[in-house]
């Protein structure tokens, strides 16, 4: 069959056997959108011409895509039989892969690498020097464990804010007359 004498049929027959749907299809067309598309493109659609194209561009494209997995193996044991022919050892070796890689017996060389956020710290850790120094030195050796050092200190920390006595208030005034002058403005005197 001829192309269609409408050049805005024959246009939608290309785009519908292209696998476009009927409403895109039209409105690429005839530049509408939304319901007028989408009943025109069906009615369209349903022209005995039209439907006509649609089938014979449709049965040429299949004719053009007749290259299947059987034929590509069909050339590979063609040209595998010539590599021998020609005594070509890396050509056959080439061919055989080819072959493998296209029905599917290769398995695939690089592994699928998942991306997943770190996970977030559930708690702050404390290090001590030696723990710290040990960790981001630089030094060759061993690096210890960080929560059993933090765990430690939090303990000591404990123990010593419940033996430690409250704090007082410190006042600067002279208690004696012996101590008459005042300590420099922005000055702590520790006695």
């Amino acid at each position: 069959m001829a192309p269609l004498l409408n050049q805005r049929h024959e246009a939608f027959a290309r785009l519908i056997s292209r696998g476009e749907a009927a409403s895109r299809a039209y409105g690429a067309v005839y530049h509408v959108t939304g319901n007028v598309a989408e009943t025109a493109g069906v009615r369209l659609l349903r022209n005995v011409q039209v439907a006509k194209r649609v089938a014979e561009l449709k049965g040429l494209a299949a004719q053009r895509t007749e290259k299947t997995a059987a034929s590509l193996v069909q050339d590979l044991d063609d040209a595998i039989a010539f590599a021998q022919k020609c005594k070509n050892p890396s050509a056959v070796v080439a061919a055989i892969a080819l072959q493998a890689r296209l029905l599917g017996l290769e398995a695939p060389r690089q592994l699928e690498v998942m991306h997943r956020p770190a996970p977030l710290p559930t708690k702050v850790l404390e290090l001590t020097e030696e723990e710290w120094t040990a960790q981001f030195s630089t030094g060759a050796g061993s690096r210890p464990a960080l929560t059993e050092g933090a765990r430690q200190m939090k303990a000591e920390k404990r123990k010593l804010k419940a033996r430690s006595p409250p704090l007082t208030p410190v006042s600067f005034e002279a208690e004696d007359s012996e101590q008459s002058e005042r300590p420099a403005t922005g000055v702590i005197d520790l006695y």
